[in-house]
């Protein structure tokens, strides 16, 4: 049926007019959308370094991690969690697409090759990474480092092992100690404290960490009082590095049985969330 009234034609074209343009914006809006994908996690578990069962699990700390991770509340939705538990990735794509990289692996202080990072070009495989701003955690062990790439340690987790620098006969700067420990959070509201109380575990906990001078990225995450000591010594600290990539260390996790404390498991899965810059899951 023909319009024939003027006004009433033109009414209706406009109104048209108006529709079209709204359908129009939402689809550009829907089209430009920033599509949001789950952050990769990756667990590098090393081989058995010769320690007794019940220490150094490497490979059992990852597969329990990873289950924990899969089991918190969203987590399908939010990050995706690989493990390589024969000490790399065999697939370079793993490393290229991480969103964090967790090692979980020997230290370099017997034979440098037994480090993860010191072997054949995976340092450059994870330096890569580390431009783009993917996060580094090291675990225990794995925060042993050499000294000669101590600079790159440190931009990217924060802290290391030093045990190249201190007075002989063993020459470590670093300290090595167990004993019944009194964890404290050192900094509450920092999101890997997110739910982490303080706790008391039986632990080898590793201080006097080798940190930049006056490093105004590093926030101390756990202190404890060890043995001989005057002051609180930190033993996790985290750092966000100016290209965006975070930092996570932990000197803890010898004996594998502390995965059964829920402020140790509560902060791992913190440091793992925090550094892949994943939404943390609201806590139970």
């Amino acid at each position: 049926m023909l319009c024939t009234d003027k006004k009433v034609c033109l009414r209706s074209v406009v109104a048209w007019a108006h529709v079209l343009a709204m359908h129009h914006v939402a689809a550009v809006a829907a089209d430009s959308a920033e599509v949001v994908l789950p952050r990769r996690i990756i667990l590098v578990g090393g081989p058995p370094d010769g320690h007794p069962p019940g220490t150094h699990e490497y490979a059992k700390s990852v597969l329990l991690l990873r289950d924990h991770l899969a089991g918190l509340p969203g987590a399908v939705e939010t990050v995706v969690v690989e493990t390589a538990e024969n000490g790399w990735p065999a697939d370079p794509a793993a490393i290229e697409r991480a969103d964090t990289i967790a090692l979980f692996s020997s230290g370099s202080d017997r034979r440098e090759q037994d480090h993860p990072l010191l072997v054949g070009d995976h340092m450059d495989q994870v330096a890569k990474a580390m431009a783009r701003g993917c996060g580094l955690v090291t675990f225990h062990y794995s925060t042993f480092a050499p000294n000669r790439i101590g600079p790159r340690v440190l931009q990217w987790t924060g802290g290391y092992f030093d045990y190249e620098s201190g007075p002989g006969p063993r020459n470590w700067f670093s300290r090595i100690n167990t004993w019944e420990a009194r964890l404290e959070p050192a900094t509450p509201d920092h999101p890997i404290c997110r739910g982490v109380e303080p706790f008391t575990i039986k632990e080898e906990f590793y201080w006097r960490i080798r940190f930049r001078d006056d490093d105004k990225r590093l926030v101390p995450i756990l202190k404890t009082l060890p043995p001989g000591e005057q002051e609180p010594q930190t033993v996790a600290w985290a750092v966000e590095r100016n290209d965006g990539g975070r930092g996570f260390g932990f000197t803890g996790g010898h004996f594998f049985s502390h995965w059964q404390n829920e402020s140790f498991r509560r902060l791992m899965a913190n440091a793992m969330l925090w550094t892949a810059r994943a939404e943390q899951p609201p806590q139970r």
